[in-house]
């Protein structure tokens, strides 16, 4: 990484830091940034020091019997890089990839590498899917803290395929919630893995098993998540302000069963003030798009109007399944081929310094998740990008909308708002000053 990114990188965690916290591990101290944007804001959950705490009584009796030590290893799931730095500093000559599908959580794991002295050739932190990596990959060790509200079907998948990546001697670690226990054995048995060991805490339960010979990943093997059926939720057709559009949902993205209220309030602003708003000519931006609820309706409201569509559609945002899944569904309601790019993007506060954004863009609709305690400057991020005339949206939980309308630029002239259940939607016109 460029001294730039990296630089980049810490100013992005200066941001999103709301605590720091210790944790020991076999004889060392480390230091964890946390944020209130990424699970576990608090301090080090108990699911991973339980699965830590089984994984350090492995190596002792892997070095008592004098078993080689892991030297590939996967954390997926990595979210702040707890369970891969651990793993890095404890094996020697590992070489430790982090995956997570949140931008944010592969920005914080490298972040909280630096801070333990793990270097880059020893640990890489990437923005990807679960189990995602090179076709050849296989793993003495995966070690992963999955999150029980993946869904079901998702966790399944993930037992299923990782036993078909592990190393012949290779061992999976995982750590669950104990109501899903059951489902993890029957699961690990469906996988044809055999269960080496089993510890359970209070709240947690730790799974260690092995390789199963005769598996296959789907993920390499078709080329692509979206072709992984447990991954798909549900599919069908919406309603915002008198428009009807097609939607496919996918698991860990919100807004899965309905337009969420920022979504609502947006298009509402669209649909009362859209004629001081259209037609949008040039590029097209959406920040976080959760399912594409916004940007497949935007589709639709355009061709109802008339109105032409844009040149280029760029869609923005920490989730990278929430990315994809929005591709797909602009593409599902447009009758014609658009341009559409996708970017994992940890914030539109920092879109100045991200040279992967568009700029001279017609529109920019945001929709960011809120962060306690991280005052991201929005309107900021948004001016440089913007076209001379083009007109920037807002949409925000009203507690958080309220303090983002008190920032001021210089360049961006408030136009007008919108309200739908405690969600407000704000809109301002790019004109630069005389």
């Amino acid at each position: 990484m460029s001294g730039d990114s990296c630089g980049l990188e810490e100013r992005t965690a200066a941001l999103y830091t709301t605590k720091e916290t210790r944790f020991a591990f076999r004889g060392r101290t480390f230091a964890f940034a946390l944020s209130q944007g990424l699970f576990s804001a608090a301090s080090i959950d108990r699911g991973s020091s339980l699965l830590l705490k089984t994984l350090s009584k492995i190596l002792d009796e892997d070095r008592a019997r004098g078993a080689p030590a892991p030297e590939t290893v996967l954390d997926s799931g990595c979210g702040i890089g707890v369970l891969g730095i651990c793993a890095a500093a404890a094996l020697d000559s590992s070489r430790v990839r982090c995956q997570d599908r949140d931008q944010l959580a592969a920005v914080f794991t490298r972040h909280n590498a630096r801070k333990n002295n793990i270097p880059p050739d020893r640990l890489s932190a990437h923005t990807e899917m679960l189990l995602a990596s090179p076709p050849e990959a296989r793993w003495d060790l995966i070690l992963s803290n999955i999150p029980a509200k993946a869904g079901k079907p998702v966790l399944e998948d993930f037992v299923i395929r990782s036993a078909s990546l592990l190393t012949p001697q290779g061992r999976a670690l995982i750590v669950a919630v104990n109501p899903l226990a059951a489902h993890f054995r029957l699961w690990i048995a469906k996988a044809g893995a055999p269960l080496l060991r089993e510890e359970q805490g209070p709240g947690h339960t730790v799974f260690m098993y092995g390789h199963n010979p005769l598996g296959n990943n789907a993920l390499h093997e078709r080329g692509g998540l979206w072709d992984i059926p447990a991954y798909r939720r549900a599919a069908g057709v919406y309603q915002l302000e008198g428009v009807s559009y097609e939607l496919d949902s996918v698991y860990g993205v919100r807004d899965f069963d309905q337009p969420g209220g920022a979504v609502r309030a947006g298009a509402k602003l669209i649909a009362r003030w859209g004629a001081r708003l259209l037609p949008l000519s040039g590029a097209v931006l959406i920040h976080e798009p959760a399912q594409g609820h916004f940007p497949a309706w935007l589709i639709k409201y355009l061709a109802m109007l008339g109105a032409p569509l844009p040149q280029k559609v760029v869609l923005s945002g920490r989730n990278i399944l929430a990315l994809e899944i929005s591709r797909r569904n602009i593409a599902k309601n447009s009758q014609n081929a658009l341009e559409i790019d996708t970017v994992p993007l940890v914030d539109l506060a920092l879109a100045w310094e991200q040279a992967a954004l568009p700029e001279g863009c017609r529109l920019i609709a945001a929709f960011p998740e809120p962060v306690p305690q991280a005052a991201r400057p929005f309107w900021e991020g948004m001016a440089p990008l913007l076209a001379e005339g083009g007109a920037g949206i807002l949409c925000l939980p009203a507690w958080e909308a309220a303090r983002s309308d008190r920032e001021k630029h210089p360049s961006l002239a408030r136009l007008f708002e919108a309200a739908q259940k405690g969600f407000r939607a704000f809109a301002r016109r790019k004109s630069n000053p005389r």
